[in-house]
Order: C-alpha cells, then structure tokens, then sequence
C-alpha cells in the first residue's frame, strides 16, 4: 500500500456573468467551485471520466440562473458555461496528469 500527498479536491473559477444583472464583464462574480475525487482513481480512465463528469457539473451548477426567463438570460448562462469549462478543462487535465504522475513515482518506490 502506498499514500500520496495530493490534494483532495479540485478548484477552478468560474466568471458566472449570467448571475449579475450587469453588463460589463469587469464587474462579474467570480465563484470558486472544488469538486472532489478522493473516492476516485484518477489512473483509470472510468475515474477521469468520472472527474470530468463532476468539473462539468459543478459548472453548470455555478452557471444557473433559475431567474433566468429572456432568451439574453439564457444566452448569458451558456456563455457562462462555455467560458468556464474552457478554463476548467484544461486545470482538471493538469489535476489528472499531475495524479498520474505522482502515482507512478509512488509506485515505483
């Protein structure tokens, strides 16, 4: 049995636009969301799929707005969701890489 020092959860912001009745970018709300995966193996590809699964979630979770009733509210959520898996993506790929690595180091010792 080996242990690892890596982090538990995962955090990325998202820049949830649609949740502020303003209209210029520099005044939107910044959320910080962790999703968690130490119940999963991030060696496996069923635990990133899985992990990929949470990150696109935690998105959409961050990016809703129940208020949301014109079609430009609507538009304003998607851009929202689109933005933010854009900048959660690439993180959650590093966040696997980094496992995967460590992993193999613990492995190997």
């Amino acid at each position: 049995m080996f242990e690892m020092a890596t982090p538990k959860l995962f955090s990325f912001a998202c820049v949830a636009a649609s949740l502020l009745a303003v209209s210029t970018p520099a005044m939107a709300e910044i959320n910080t969301v962790k999703v968690k995966y130490a119940d999963l193996d991030l060696s496996t590809a069923k635990g990133q799929d899985r992990f990929k699964v949470r990150v696109k979630q935690a998105v959409r979770q961050v990016c809703a707005d129940p208020r949301a009733t014109t079609i430009s509210e609507r538009i304003d959520q998607i851009n929202c969701e689109k933005d933010s898996m854009a900048r959660a993506m690439p993180k959650a790929e590093r966040q696997i890489a980094s496992y995967v690595a460590n992993r193999r180091v613990a492995l190997s010792q």
